[in-house]
């Protein structure tokens, strides 16, 4: 009987871990815009398209989402079978899809241009189309949703992506279970790990612990925002610095139900951003290569799905 039980439990934990398992898919999207030169630029108009081919590559996979009374429906794109579902969808502008992409694969931007008769003249008209690649997954559980975004002052409590050299930087969060929190800050060359803190206490150098509903201003090193039974804990504070006359970065805030194996980090040998005064007063974050950072991102997805990933694209330009 306990070699029984024991095949019987082992079977159990398969089903379970398949049950558990992340189906990743590849699908492919379209779409078209008309672009306006007079009112926004191509990039702004390649944006839109490209906004409007996710949703379409993620229809394409998982359906359409349908509102029906108080019933949510998924229609499948190809047969136009409807099936009634309780699970979760995400917003992408203002289109609900019910799948997440882990990565782009491939983006095709094409321009042309036709004339069409509006008000009884011929008009050129330009439009930018986008065909596009990715590899995404289905959401099948309850979405975390976070409250979080950057800032510029720890008094003044609004989100800011804009910043000069010499800024402090600072991160506002709030979720609604407990949890852990990374944070990232990548410039294209390297991501930056902000989040955990360099001297965590023993026991959490994966990821900084997160109370639930609780308000959490990071980068600070005011008492007010001492999350730690150690009053003396020094926590690690940030001075944006430029390396060109405007600077695009992308920050990454990452909460997750439980710990993440973090990725590898160096020490920042790039010593060239402190002038020589600074170099014994001032330390650099720990860094890991921005491909190599996005390779773990990807990775993390595909294996995990307690995860809520959050960007946000700040700019750091030079003061005249």
């Amino acid at each position: 009987m306990k070699h029984i039980s024991l095949i019987l439990l082992a079977l159990a934990l398969i089903t379970f871990c398949r049950a558990q398992e992340i189906k990743i898919v590849k699908t492919k999207g379209k779409a078209q815009v008309q672009w306006y030169p007079e009112r926004e630029s191509l990039t702004q108009a390649r944006d839109r398209a490209l906004e409007l081919a996710k949703i379409n590559a993620l229809e394409n996979a998982f359906g359409t989402l349908v509102m029906q009374g108080n019933s949510i429906y998924i229609e499948n794109k190809k047969t136009g079978e409807k099936v009634e579902t309780n699970t979760t969808f995400k917003m992408i502008g203002n289109t609900a899809v019910k799948g997440e992409i882990i990565q782009i694969l491939k983006t095709d931007f094409k321009e042309s241009k036709k004339k069409e008769k509006i008000d009884r003249k011929k008009v050129e008209i330009t439009y930018i189309d986008c065909n596009l690649t990715i590899e995404a997954k289905e959401l099948t559980d309850t979405k975390i949703e976070v409250e979080t975004y950057p800032l510029s002052s720890s008094k003044i409590i609004r989100p800011v992506t804009e910043f000069y050299e010499g800024d402090d930087l600072f991160v506002y969060f709030r979720a609604p279970l407990n949890g852990f929190l990374t944070i990232f800050l990548d410039d294209g060359d390297q991501a930056q790990c902000l989040l955990p803190y360099r001297k965590m206490p023993a026991g959490l150098e994966e990821a900084m612990p997160i109370i639930a509903d609780k308000e959490y201003i990071f980068f600070s090193d005011k008492p007010d925002f001492n999350y730690f039974d150690d009053d003396f804990f020094a926590e690690d504070t940030y001075e944006l610095v430029a390396s060109s006359e405007k600077d695009i970065n992308q920050l990454y805030i990452i909460f997750s139900k439980t710990p993440l194996n973090k990725p590898i980090l160096n020490k920042d040998e790039n010593n060239k951003l402190l002038v020589e005064l600074e170099k014994n007063k001032y330390e650099l974050p720990r860094v890991i290569d921005s491909d190599a950072f996005k390779k773990w991102l990807v990775k993390i997805q595909q294996i995990r799905n307690d995860l809520k990933i959050t960007t946000h694209m700040i700019t750091i330009e030079k003061k005249k």
